[in-house]
């Protein structure tokens, strides 16, 4: 795959980018449930390995009068996770999370497929599991969750920036032999130079992306995908894409 700068795109509408990222979410919708129930089925089922094997003996400690006092129940996760035992949940946690990155890159397989004519298969969710591939997006992904929690944690809109600045660094790390920090650099120039219709769209993939928990929470299983979706539809309007 070969791709060519264009940071400077013709004229391009808030509608048209919205329009072409429903079509992408609208015709993946099956493998968007998957990549979510494979996300966050992993997530929880790990998560709760793990909460058992380092704190299965505090476990006891939340009785059902800590869990309705809101304070108690908060100042009591904050002193588990403030522990070693807590330190050791947090950073494999963050490494399990990362690990699962690459599943958004299949997504991004999937689209391009749909743009190509062709069908795509399941087995295209897990191409970015390929090679030496997966180490590039899983370290990214390790760098990426740093960053961002230090900015929500210290300062929360450096946080916010950070998720625009990195818009296109994955697919920037798919398509293209681009190493991390020459992919963010541009993503941030490229964003940066066209805030004006990146915020708003960003905004709208945020607000349907997690929508789905107002329906029963079972709609999140198709909406959470959606920003993957908008990235792409941006991000070929912004950059030429060939495949060879």
């Amino acid at each position: 795959m070969i791709q060519e700068k264009n940071t400077t795109p013709q004229k391009i509408s808030i509608d048209e980018i919205l329009k072409k990222s429903f079509f992408y979410w609208k015709s993946t919708l099956g493998f968007q449930a998957m990549v979510t129930l494979l996300y966050f089925g992993i997530i929880i089922f790990t998560g709760l390995q793990l909460f058992y094997y380092y704190f299965g003996d505090t476990a006891t400690m939340f009785t059902p009068e800590l869990v309705s006092d809101t304070k108690k129940f908060m100042a009591k996760i904050n002193e588990i996770i403030s522990s070693e035992n807590g330190s050791y949940f947090q950073i494999i946690m963050a490494l399990i999370k990362a690990s699962l990155f690459p599943l958004n890159i299949g997504l991004f397989k999937i689209f391009s497929l749909i743009d190509e004519n062709k069908k795509p298969q399941l087995s295209d969710i897990f191409d970015g599991f390929n090679g030496s591939q997966f180490f590039k997006f899983w370290g990214y992904a390790i760098f990426w969750n740093m960053m961002f929690q230090i900015g929500i944690n210290f300062f929360l809109l450096p946080g916010i920036l950070w998720v625009l600045m990195t818009l296109f660094v994955g697919p920037l790390l798919y398509y293209t032999p681009m190493r991390m920090f020459e992919a963010i650099q541009l993503s941030t120039k490229v964003v940066f130079g066209n805030w004006a219709l990146i915020l708003p769209c960003a905004i709208v993939a945020f607000l349907f992306s997690y929508s789905g928990f107002i329906v029963f929470f079972i709609g999140f299983l198709f909406t959470f995908p959606f920003w993957n979706a908008l990235i792409y539809t941006l991000f070929k309007k912004f950059f030429n894409i060939k495949f060879v």
